[in-house]
């Protein structure tokens, strides 16, 4: 038999996702408290690493001693810093394999599946995420966790999250399933879409009686319009009355059930505030360690004559993944101040007069003027806060959403603008109104105009006339 090897050499694409930017992801999504919990724990596992005391760091715009051996010190410091960011990576980590970034958080049992006492709803479905994904799918589900509010709304879109990075049949393939995970139909978009997902998990179909209820008769259960629902339908009463009780069982926002129902503490991420009759903005992150490499160990890297191999190995090992976290936190601080900074310029009016002067943006529209794809934009501002002279506010309420995310004030103040200047001898019905407020990215009903226009005191078109 004839039996011959050859080589062949065969192109082909591939996505490789550096282990910086692992972190780069992992941690734009986290709050400063998160950060400095993940830096307390990189630089215990890590001897590498050391905080940079607290000396060492010059605020910028700091003055500097201008002579004298404070002066000295400062540049011999700066010369070591230097030759240390001389140092090729390449002698660093020359003859080690690569290493696979780890996450922190730990493989879970499946049968250990349930949510721990105070868990916050995020940790939660991160944890089943954890289990059910892998790979880009885990990045993908993470960058959907990172947007799911208290009550389990998903306040980015697909488009959005998907970005330039992910395809977007992927990223509703990862939303389809994470509204199956406990608690069952968060990641949700629109207001039935929990109850629909739920029925599903209970295995009702979706032309069965109580997807019909849920899609077509709310509103008729809740003015208890039975009798007419029951001969629409064409069933009976006892088939009614069972269907109702399955659907009054459903939660519309199944995300409350795990999340803390108790008030707690809003640490800001940012803050701006007035400095010299100017707004000045800055991270609130003086809580965060300061992190660098043990000059002792980069020595070793320098020079590892007489270093046992094996020592060796493990040094250059940890020294790579203390780089990476290095690079990724001042990379995530980058990102952050150029979006503090553009939030600061772009909404100034805001900060400096009221609601009233607050511009509609979307998150797509302010990630084009960064230049940058609006999964970052959208992973960065997710669970963080800033404060302001207006108060403290999640930063995705300076960016269009559905009025479950819109401050009332904001509304409030809106509809009496808009009546405010309406022509009195033809004033606006609250239909016209909702209109108006749709065309400024305030999506709102009717229904709901009449509410809040009742609560201002303010009476219908009708008797508005002069």
């Amino acid at each position: 038999m004839d039996r011959r090897s050859e080589l062949q050499f065969r192109p082909e694409l591939r996505h490789y996702i550096l282990p910086t930017l692992k972190y780069y992801l992992k941690l734009i999504e986290l709050p400063s408290l998160e950060i400095e919990n993940f830096l307390r724990h990189e630089l215990e596992v890590n001897p590498l690493l050391e905080e940079t005391p607290a000396e060492a760091i010059a605020e910028p715009g700091e003055s500097e001693p201008a002579g004298g051996e404070g002066a000295a010190e400062i540049v011999r410091e700066r010369e070591k810093e230097k030759e240390i960011e001389d140092l090729s990576i390449a002698d660093l980590f020359a003859d080690t394999p690569n290493t696979t970034y780890e996450s922190v958080l730990e493989e879970l049992d499946p049968l250990e599946n349930v949510a721990a006492e105070g868990e916050k709803l995020g940790e939660y479905l991160l944890r089943q995420a954890l289990i059910a994904f892998q790979d880009q799918d885990l990045e993908i589900a993470r960058a959907v966790i990172a947007n799911i509010e208290d009550d389990g709304f998903l306040s980015a879109s697909p488009e959005e999250i998907a970005g330039e990075g992910y395809e977007i049949g992927d990223v509703q393939r990862i939303i389809m399933r994470i509204q199956r995970f406990d608690p069952v139909g968060c990641a949700w978009r629109e207001k039935k879409e929990p109850l629909f997902v739920q029925l599903e998990a209970l295995g009702y179909a979706h032309d069965s009686v109580e997807a019909v209820l849920v899609r077509d008769y709310l509103k008729d259960i809740r003015t208890n319009r039975y009798q007419e629902i029951i001969k629409a339908l064409n069933i009976s009463g006892e088939r009614f009355l069972e269907a109702r009780t399955v659907v009054l069982k459903l939660d519309p926002k199944p995300g409350w059930r795990y999340s803390s129902a108790a008030s707690g503490y809003v640490s800001p991420d940012f803050v701006i505030r007035w400095r010299d009759d100017r707004l000045v903005a800055n991270l609130n992150d003086d809580t965060v360690p300061r992190v660098r490499l043990r000059r002792q160990y980069i020595d070793v890297l320098k020079n590892p004559k007489g270093v046992p191999r094996e020592q060796l190995d493990f040094i250059r090992q940890k020294a790579r993944a203390a780089h990476h976290v290095i690079a990724a936190i001042e990379q995530r601080r980058k990102t952050m101040l150029r979006i503090l900074d553009n939030i600061l310029e772009y909404q100034r009016e805001f900060f400096e007069k009221g609601y009233n002067y607050l511009k509609p943006i979307t998150m797509t529209e302010f990630a084009r003027q960064l230049s940058v794809n609006p999964s970052t934009v959208s992973r960065a501002l997710a669970n963080k806060y800033i404060e302001s002279p207006q108060g403290i506010h999640k930063l995705k309420f300076f960016f269009n959403a559905p009025l479950g995310d819109t401050d009332k004030r904001i509304v409030f103040k809106k509809i009496q603008d808009i009546i405010a200047s309406e022509d009195k001898s033809s004033p606006l019905s609250d239909t016209r109104i909702a209109q108006k407020l749709g065309r400024q990215g305030i999506v709102i009903s009717r229904r709901t105009i009449s509410k809040y226009r009742d609560l201002m005191g303010i009476p219908t078109h009708q008797f508005r006339s002069t």
